[in-house]
């Protein structure tokens, strides 16, 4: 056993060369380094993006005199600008990361994960982070494994069909947005029934 252990350190002390390693074509490591850095950046967009949506309220209270008239504008005509483009986010995750499904089914998959986003953050916030950071780093998880599964020729295909389903993207949003109204109307209700100790989140 000893003399079958000192013949294959040998043969890896022959193969080894100082001037092989430093000789060889750098272009995979750079090809690396690259897929690294894209990882990274997209990491670091799920990441805010992720924690955002599943943010309950999407605008920091204001303190300043009518803040919560402000508050009502904001909800009223910001988070529709909002939501449309968590929406449209989901909806390019799904397209990047299906090769099969109908268009109306990414969307209607899109719609129903916003919408559960949406109302898991009402409940707690950490369960909205987790549905809502799932999808992202599954497409990363599917790239990493096998990354001939995304084609481009798909994908811009799919992205020129989605004018065809501008009115149901439209119902989605809506529903999206006077959902979104509930639940605030919901929590204020509740805020004012029982409000809040000091130092305690609503």
């Amino acid at each position: 056993m000893a003399f079958g252990l000192e013949i294959g350190i040998n043969n890896l002390i022959g193969k080894f060369s100082i001037e092989k390693i430093l000789s060889g074509d750098l272009s995979l490591f750079t090809w690396l380094f690259s897929i690294i850095i894209m990882i990274a950046l997209y990491s670091v967009i799920i990441y805010h993006f992720y924690r955002y949506i599943a943010r309950r309220d999407c605008f920091k209270a204001s303190e300043k005199k009518h803040g919560k008239a402000i508050g009502i504008l904001k909800y009223m005509f910001v988070f529709p600008v909002i939501a449309m483009l968590f929406f449209i986010g989901f909806s390019f995750i799904l397209i990047f990361l299906t090769n099969t499904i109908e268009i109306s089914q990414i969307l209607y998959t899109a719609f129903v994960l916003v919408l559960a986003i949406r109302i898991t953050a009402y409940y707690t916030e950490e369960l909205s982070k987790d549905v809502a950071k799932m999808l992202p780093f599954a497409i990363l998880g599917i790239f990493l494994v096998d990354s001939s599964y995304f084609s481009v020729e798909s994908v811009t295909e799919r992205i020129n069909m989605l004018p065809d389903y501008v009115n149901l993207i439209i119902q989605f949003l809506l529903l999206i947005i006077f959902t979104e109204w509930i639940f605030r109307a919901i929590l204020a209700i509740r805020n004012y029934i029982f409000p809040k100790k000091e130092g305690e989140n609503c």
